[in-house]
């Protein structure tokens, strides 16, 4: 992509920094294994899609343990702010600042988000003013912009991780006059329900042999009985 950026907000893998919530469901040594997998599979679909996302890590002086991680090869950003909204306005500006005519920030909770959304996104964004993936649960998996139409008051009045977040951040982009394209819907990992889903839904599909399906099945204590039946075929 020459003209759109791709990026992925990724925060460090230390424990106890990522996924929080999801570590009060299942601890916080599953939850940064966990998302130290969930990062590795997203980029194997960027892969896939022929996309090489600049690397949006925080906190800003992690880049070192974040290329130990995911490689030397990265192309890696520090993120800017005091909160994540602010961060995600300022990965935005940043990006475009470097050249970008259009960018698109994805979130890197979303571990079996398929290379067919991200290739979607693009070409989304190429005919409209701005695109937003909502996630099953009232979030948004990815957002993006034309350099000439972003929207900074995007970042700002939203309840954010909550069941409003996506159809707020809508309301204020077509509010200021933007086009909106809408992606297809898709799910984000938050809660151990989450976990469980995702494995149901990958029964028989070829995530089933990703980083984070393994660690699942290696360690059937994450989930303990939630799972129920979810590994049969």
């Amino acid at each position: 992509m020459s003209t759109i950026e791709a990026a992925l907000l990724v925060r460090s893998p230390a424990k106890g920094r990522a996924k929080r919530r999801l570590a009060t469901d299942i601890g916080t040594a599953h939850a940064a294994a966990l998302y130290r997998r969930f990062v590795p599979d997203m980029l194997a679909a960027f892969e896939e899609a022929s996309v090489e996302p600049v690397i949006c890590h925080h906190p800003p002086g992690d880049g070192g343990a974040v290329r130990r991680w995911l490689g030397p090869g990265r192309r890696l950003l520090a993120q800017r702010g005091r909160d994540h909204p602010m961060r995600l306005r300022h990965a935005f500006e940043d990006l475009f600042a470097d050249g970008a005519e259009r960018v698109l920030v994805f979130a890197s909770d979303v571990p079996d988000l398929p290379a067919r959304l991200i290739s979607r996104a693009g070409r989304a964004l190429e005919g409209t003013d701005a695109v937003l993936g909502p996630c099953a649960d009232g979030g948004y998996y990815a957002i993006g912009f034309r350099r000439e139409r972003f929207v900074p008051g995007a970042f700002r009045g939203i309840d954010w991780s909550g069941e409003r977040t996506f159809d707020q951040t809508a309301g204020i982009v077509r509010g200021a006059g933007r086009r909106l394209g809408i992606l297809p819907r898709w799910h984000d990992v938050d809660t151990a329900d989450d976990l469980v889903a995702l494995v149901r839904r990958n029964r028989a599909t070829a995530f089933r042999g990703s980083l984070t399906m393994r660690y699942l099945r290696h360690h059937p204590e994450v989930l303990g009985s939630r799972t129920g039946d979810a590994w049969d075929d």
